[in-house]
């Protein structure tokens, strides 16, 4: 008797385990762009940090980046890596975000101010 609860509740575990890990969201929105040397206008860019099992990645309208995550818990920087250019965001405790994307071609820097809300 003992020996099927035992079976049981480790079939049970082993279910849960298996089950897809809910993808966890920050939606972030940027106000400001900053274009190479040029004065930072009004803009209205959003982006989405998604994590899933494990792995982050910057989504945008434009593209989707996977991204390292360093910094601590209140801090967080995500750094990603594609053919066309370098991806570099930081986001503080209170939410401040920071984007750039370093363009090779160009070469160019198009830099991004704003505020990032929802899990972490």
């Amino acid at each position: 008797m003992i020996s099927r609860k035992i079976t049981a509740t480790t079939a049970a575990l082993a279910a849960l385990l298996a089950l897809p890990l809910a993808a966890q969201t920050t939606q972030c929105t940027f106000t400001t762009e900053c274009f190479e040397s040029e004065s930072c206008t009004d803009t209205s860019f959003s982006m989405a940090i998604e994590q899933t099992e494990g792995k982050t990645a910057l989504v945008s309208d434009a593209e989707t980046v996977t991204a390292s995550v360093g910094g601590s818990d209140t801090v967080r920087v995500y750094v990603g890596v594609t053919d066309s250019a370098f991806h570099l965001m930081s986001r503080a405790a209170d939410g401040t975000a920071r984007y750039s994307t370093h363009l090779y071609e160009g070469p160019m820097v198009v830099s991004y101010l704003g505020n990032c809300e929802g899990a972490d």
